[in-house]
């Protein structure tokens, strides 16, 4: 009989991985992704979001505020081709868009930060999450009074030299800046493995699912992703890592789901 050690294991399973990563990957094209592939993404991100919440005194809400954020990957695209350089009238509509979408945002966030301070005392995994979601409001109520400030020009038609590359990248790093708080949140004994997870596949999948070119993304990535949720999957069945009670079944959808959309790729 052969007893393998736990390295001789995980070396095994990377073995495995690199292998199914070598045969031959088809590029999907993007009405392909669009019919079989991206309503499984989408299933997958409602799989994880229920995941975390499981997690004890982890906040559902800021899964909502995520959400809301999500959809800014559309206006986003949108400026960058209808205003490339400065915004114009070309991208009003646009910019009226962001300016709507960030007032929800802003009262959702409120909400966050008020059902947090109910309870007596935060637990301790907590205050990295809370932390950053108030650096999150900073950095949103900035945005919003440029994005105001353009709208108010652009309704009176007073040419301005705002950079809509600005824009993109103050809404980025609000994106990027409540990825990590949500991480934070997750208890310490599971946080690198989800650290990982998030900025691996859930982050640039969260990013790259509403873009019109998003096919092209899995066309490269696909090898990547897989290692990503492979590895997330091995490390929380580990027989000293019991997962919180509820949590395996989504653990085990998304594994499913993934090894579905495989089938189109190898």
């Amino acid at each position: 009989m052969i007893f393998w050690h736990n390295k001789d294991m995980k070396i095994l399973f990377l073995i495995l991985l690199v292998s199914v990563s070598a045969h031959a990957q088809k590029n999907l094209s993007a009405q392909v992704f669009q019919a079989s592939i991206r309503p499984v993404l989408s299933g997958i991100m409602n799989d994880f979001n229920q995941m975390v919440t499981h997690f004890p005194d982890f906040p559902k809400d800021i899964i909502d505020l995520n959400e809301d954020l999500g959809a800014f990957e559309i206006e986003k695209e949108q400026l960058r081709d209808k205003c490339p350089r400065l915004i114009n009238h070309n991208c009003a509509d646009v910019v009226y868009s962001i300016q709507k979408k960030l007032a929800g945002l802003q009262a959702r966030t409120m909400k966050l930060i008020a059902l947090q301070k109910m309870p007596a005392a935060l637990p301790m995994t907590n205050i990295g999450g809370m932390r950053l979601v108030y650096e999150f409001q900073a950095d949103l109520e900035e945005i919003k009074g440029e994005i105001d400030n353009s709208a108010l020009m652009l309704k009176a038609e007073v040419a301005h030299k705002k950079e809509s590359y600005e824009v993109v990248k103050k809404l980025d790093v609000l994106d990027t800046m409540l990825s990590l708080a949500i991480v934070e949140f997750v208890p310490y004994l599971y946080q690198e493995d989800f650290r990982q997870f998030y900025t691996n596949f859930v982050h640039p999948i969260h990013q790259h699912i509403t873009q019109s070119r998003n096919y092209e993304f899995m066309n490269r990535n696909i090898s990547a992703l897989n290692f990503s949720l492979n590895l997330l999957n091995m490390n929380l069945t580990k027989r000293n890592k019991k997962t919180p009670e509820g949590m395996a079944p989504y653990l085990s959808l998304m594994h499913n789901r993934w090894n579905s959309i495989l089938r189109y790729y190898y």
